[in-house]
C-alpha cells in the first residue's frame, strides 16, 4: 500500500498528460537533525514520484506495477542510510536490490538505456528535494562530502541495475527463452522471493 500521507497532487497525477509535478515537503530539518533522518521523512515522496514517472513512460499489468512499487519502496528506504551510521550495511543490500531491479527490467523487455533512465529518476527526485527544500544541517547547507557520498551511492544503483539487466539478458538467451515484455509466472515468483529476502534483510539492518 502507498503511504497515505502522500501529497494530494502525487496521488492524482495518473493522467495521460502531466500538468503538475509532485512536490516534496519544504520544511527544513531542525539544526540538530541529521540529513539522513530528514531524508527518511521524505521517503514517501521519493517512492511515489519514482513510480509515477515510470508509469507515465511505460504501461504494465497491475501485477507488475505492484512488484515495481515494492522495489521502489525498498530502494527509497535505503537511500537515507547512505548518510548515517548504516552506511556500512546499506551498500551491499542496495547493490543487490539494484541488480535484481535490472534483471526484472530485462525481462520486462527494457533496453539497457531504458533501465538506466528509470533508475535515474530517483536522482532527479533527490535533487528536487535538496534544492527546493534547501535542507540545513547544524545550521549550514548540505556539505560537499555529503553531496558526493549521496551521488556516489545513487551512481552505484545505476551501475548495478545495468549489471543486473545485462545478466538478465544473458541468462534468457543462454537458456534459449528469449526476452519477452511480459515476465513468466515462474520468473515473477522467483523475483518476488528474492525481493522478499532483501526486504527482510534491510528491515533487520535498517
Amino acid at each position: 500500500m502507498r503511504d497515505s500521507a502522500q501529497p494530494a497532487e502525487i496521488q492524482s497525477s495518473r493522467s495521460p498528460v502531466r500538468t503538475t509535478r509532485p512536490s516534496p515537503g519544504t520544511t527544513h530539518p531542525p539544526p540538530d537533525k541529521p540529513l539522513g533522518e530528514w531524508l527518511e521523512a521524505q521517503r514517501g515522496f521519493l517512492a511515489v514520484y519514482w513510480l509515477d514517472e515510470i508509469l507515465h513512460r511505460v504501461s504494465m499489468e497491475p501485477e507488475m506495477e505492484r512488484i515495481l512499487e515494492r522495489f521502489l519502496n525498498l530502494l527509497t528506504r535505503m537511500i537515507p542510510g547512505a548518510l548515517d551510521h548504516r552506511r556500512s550495511v546499506v551498500d551491499p543490500v542496495w547493490k543487490r536490490a539494484a541488480e535484481l531491479y535490472g534483471t526484472l527490467g530485462a525481462q520486462r523487455g527494457l533496453a539497457a538505456g531504458d533501465i538506466v533512465e528509470e533508475f535515474q529518476i530517483v536522482r532527479e527526485a533527490v535533487v528536487r528535494i535538496l534544492f527546493q527544500a534547501q535542507p540545513m544541517k547544524y545550521g549550514t547547507p548540505l556539505s560537499l562530502p555529503e553531496a558526493l557520498r549521496l551521488n556516489r551511492f545513487l551512481d552505484s544503483g545505476v551501475t548495478h541495475a545495468s549489471i543486473g539487466h545485462t545478466d538478465g539478458l544473458f541468462f534468457a538467451l543462454f537458456h534459449g527463452n528469449g526476452v519477452s515484455t511480459v515476465p513468466t509466472t515462474k520468473l515473477v515468483a522467483e523475483v518476488e522471493e528474492q525481493l522478499g529476502s532483501l526486504e527482510v534483510e534491510w528491515a533487520a539492518e535498517g
